[in-house]
């Protein structure tokens, strides 16, 4: 890209030129997202251009996911002659809760039929300077920080960040300090998955700590995710103390939140999961297996965060070799959220990694996941 010998690159990621002729070669692939920021930095591109995301639709099923960012991103920019009905704040608030579950359920093609309205129709409201007008806004962040979310992982990472950046202004507009530690929460996760680590930890860092430990149950939840993603990206930055203190903080305050009205299932044993999710951020793959065995799974509410549970116990078990083992987690992935898992550019990266060195006996369990993931084995091996 930048006119780098494979020596240079490897200098400038701090690995071996025999790993970097790997990766060129399609031998081995990048599964670490630190790994993955390093080489997007080293060649001057985004971290979504190095991933090859968003993907390019194979299925009906992989339309929902470019239908919701297409029409999302209109719903946000586009200025209509004729703006269409506004449904009234009663209605609203039930649609937006539904999405929110939606999402929280990886459920795809609602999300992709209702989002677009929503963002719309809030706007229209936050807009309209009538006594409804502050409703609008916070429904309009809920709205945007649900859209936020749930493109996120499949490479719009882009779009992601102005959803969050939107609902951060309307929650400033609002004067609702719930709603500004939702939108900096979604903020901070978009621009950390696309590669900007110290914005992302000083976003969620600052939001806590404006937010605070008290108030109600949307509050202290917030606060608590906050915390969370703080751990997640200074473990990327490498920051482990850091890490473990917005840990600590985290799992203290789970206990003390018994409602859920913004659906994002923070509890204790999500907190479990993100213990998972930081580990692998701190380059210890080896810490996964006894992370995620200590999560109880029957206590997690949704899908999402299942499937995000078995998701990374796979990574972990990726990185270690233990390939079979990730087969299954990957697997029970797909069966728990099959849109969630099926389009993630890591997961192909993973299963495409697994087929190469598993070729000449790739096992009934690596055949079903590439049927299901829609990967064709073949198109693995190298030439």
């Amino acid at each position: 890209m930048l006119g780098l010998t494979q020596q240079e690159l490897a200098d400038r990621v701090g690995k071996s030129r025999s790993y970097v002729a790997m990766i060129e070669a399609g031998q081995r692939t990048i599964v670490r997202r630190d790994l993955l920021i390093d080489f997007a930095e080293a060649l001057g591109v985004s971290v979504a251009d190095l991933a090859g995301s968003p993907p390019r639709p194979r299925t009906r099923d992989d339309m929902y996911l470019r239908s919701l960012a297409a029409g999302a991103r209109l719903a946000l920019d586009e200025d209509p002659d004729t703006p269409g009905p506004v449904r009234s704040v009663g209605e609203l608030t039930r649609a937006v809760d539904e999405a929110m579950r939606a999402r929280m359920f990886a459920d795809y093609p609602l999300l992709t039929a209702a989002l677009p309205d929503l963002i719309r129709e809030t706007r229209l409201l936050a807009n309209s300077g009538g006594p409804q007008a502050v409703d609008g806004m916070r429904l309009f962040v809920r709205a945007a920080v649900t859209a936020s979310l749930a493109i996120k992982p499949f490479g719009y990472e882009d779009l992601a960040t102005r959803l969050g950046e939107r609902a951060m202004r309307a929650a400033e507009l609002a004067g609702d300090e719930v709603c500004a530690a939702a939108a900096t929460f979604a903020t901070a996760q978009a621009v950390l998955a696309g590669g900007c680590r110290r914005r992302s930890f000083q976003l969620a860092a600052a939001g806590a700590a404006e937010l605070g430990d008290g108030g109600g149950d949307d509050a202290k939840a917030w606060y608590g995710l906050l915390h969370l993603h703080a751990a997640l990206s200074a473990a990327s930055l490498g920051r482990e103390g850091d890490s473990d203190t917005h840990l600590d903080v985290a799992a203290g305050i789970a206990p003390q939140v018994a409602s859920d009205s913004w659906r994002m299932e923070f509890s204790v044993p999500n907190v479990g999961v993100w213990r998972v999710s930081v580990a692998l951020e701190k380059r210890r793959p080896d810490a996964v297996p006894t992370l995620a065995e200590r999560v109880d799974e029957t206590a997690l509410r949704t899908p999402n965060r299942r499937s995000q549970l078995h998701l990374d116990w796979a990574r972990g078990l990726f990185l270690l070799g233990e390939y079979s083992m990730a087969v299954r987690h990957l697997l029970r992935a797909v069966e728990i959220a099959p849109l969630k898992v099926r389009r993630r550019a890591l997961v192909e990266e993973m299963v495409g990694q697994i087929a190469r060195d598993a070729r000449r006996t790739p096992g009934e369990e690596l055949r079903t996941l590439t049927v299901r993931l829609g990967i064709d084995p073949l198109a693995t091996e190298v030439e």
